[in-house]
């Protein structure tokens, strides 16, 4: 009797399986190394180089904070230099981690902020701060919840495609730390800049006007306190003397520190305050980020502007030494010779404003 073959199965082709993707961490190596050297740049290396970094996060976050003027002061946008510098740390974090969980990723880049601040305490003129962890780690949790956003994307994109679509982004983050940019003024300037060409105020020269005889500096230069230009030389003498005194001591301990701006002539502090007015949208507003010409401490050459943020921490501690005191409580740069050497320095006022 014959037999009849048996039955096959049919098979469907939506049942057909595809042979798993093969990951590739090795593609993420070279975002990890230029994560992991981005902190320790901006973080933890020599001052000089500890303050071109935070200068350009710095830069980036005012950059990223622009469309709100008036609203945000120097400090929240080194708050906000500390969130972004973490990014790509919780994005890093995220994708090695391969947990739908977020909470690994975010206590990995919580302990590496903890262990910075922990090594900063080792190092001459740094100053640890929890402040600093609190912003580092939600910098972590927006990386986390970018790296999850782009995780919902690459699974509808083409297999091909995935390695290169999570590494590329990952490596622009992580490079913007050390990137060679200049931002629109140095650490520790004030926020408002000379206005540029083509917005002339009324009144009082355009940018490309503005030379050395001004006090006026190119975008992203700055001036050791012996250098002899107008911004130096044609500052009180005594308060020149003491910021190089100042200079001395803050080397010895390790801190490198700068001169941003020193004396302005009246043309050059009066586009800074029509600057300002602009931005801010009234005098009375400007006059909180700086002061117009008759009232600025700049043009009677009585105040400096010192960088990176090192440098004004430090001299927050030991400026009264040489005579210095920070004058207004939102500008952590902003020195003048107020007191006797030794002496106490009073408390800052709130602004420029209420000076």
């Amino acid at each position: 009797m014959p037999t009849s073959p048996a039955p096959t199965r049919p098979v469907s082709p939506t049942s057909t399986t595809l042979p798993p993707v093969r990951r590739r961490p090795g593609a993420l190596l070279p975002a990890a190394v230029a994560v992991l050297l981005a902190v320790a740049c901006v973080t933890l290396g020599p001052p000089g180089a500890v303050a071109e970094a935070r200068r350009t996060v710095t830069a980036l976050a005012e950059a990223l904070t622009a469309p709100w003027p008036g609203a945000v002061q120097r400090a929240q946008v080194e708050a906000a230099a500390n969130v972004l510098l973490f990014v790509p740390v919780g994005a890093l974090a995220a994708v090695l981690v391969r947990r739908r969980s977020p909470v690994l990723p975010v206590a990995l880049g919580a302990g590496l902020s903890v262990l910075v601040e922990l090594v900063q305490t080792t190092l001459p003129g740094r100053v640890p701060d929890l402040a600093d962890v609190a912003a580092n780690t939600a910098g972590t949790v927006v990386g986390v919840a970018l790296a999850a956003g782009c995780r919902s994307a690459l699974r509808r994109a083409r297999r091909g495609r995935r390695a290169g679509l999570v590494a590329v982004p990952l490596l622009l983050a992580a490079l913007a730390g050390c990137a060679d940019v200049v931002p629109a003024g140095a650490e520790g300037a004030p926020l408002a800049t000379a206005p540029s060409a083509g917005t002339p105020s009324a009144g009082t020269p355009e940018r490309r006007e503005l030379t050395a005889e001004d006090g006026w500096l190119p975008d992203g230069e700055v001036l050791s306190p012996f250098d002899d230009v107008p911004a130096l030389t044609r500052l009180d003498a005594a308060l020149r003397t003491a910021v190089q005194d100042a200079y001395r001591a803050a080397t010895d301990d390790g801190v490198r520190f700068h001169v941003t701006t020193g004396w302005r002539s009246a043309a050059y502090q009066q586009s800074l305050f029509d600057a300002a007015v602009r931005e801010h949208g009234s005098p009375a507003a400007a006059r909180v980020h700086v002061l117009p010409a008759d009232e600025s401490a700049h043009v009677t050459g009585d105040a400096v502007d010192i960088g990176p943020t090192d440098a004004m921490y430090w001299l927050s501690r030991h400026g009264a030494q040489f005579g210095l005191c920070q004058t207004y409580g939102n500008e952590l740069w902003h020195y003048e010779l107020t007191v006797e050497r030794g002496g106490e320095c009073p408390a800052p006022v709130a602004d420029p404003s209420a000076g």
